[in-house]
């Protein structure tokens, strides 16, 4: 890997992690969800910082290049990341709609209960 590459990666990995580490301090967002993003940061560093390493484990899962590798890891860990947030997002949704029923309920029976005192004066 040609040196100005693993230094680019190296400046990319900590900007991205010192960015990761802002948005959690500026309560924009939670270290749970951000934590996966800072463990790729630091698989990131430590990839630039040691390609040899990647490139032997490359070889060993018979893979030709580190770059092949290091997309095919990429994409699995985005599909897995987009399936985690799919699964939220219809959790989300299911509590969304039984809170909508439940307050059209309680309207509803608002609704009664004056339509009762309304009868009775």
């Amino acid at each position: 890997m040609p040196i100005q590459l693993r230094l680019l990666a190296i400046i990319l990995a900590v900007l991205f992690f010192v960015y990761m580490v802002r948005l959690v301090r500026k309560d924009k967002a939670e270290i749970r969800h951000i934590l996966k993003w800072l463990v790729l940061a630091l698989i990131i560093l430590i990839g630039a910082i040691f390609p040899e390493m990647g490139s032997r484990i490359a070889h060993f899962f018979g893979i030709q290049t580190l770059t092949s590798l290091a997309l095919f890891i990429l994409v699995g860990i985005l599909l897995v990341i987009s399936l985690k947030y799919q699964m939220s997002l219809i959790s989300a949704e299911k509590q969304i709609k039984n809170l909508i029923q439940e307050v059209s309920l309680a309207n509803k029976k608002i609704k009664d209960l004056e339509r009762k005192n309304d009868n009775k004066e």
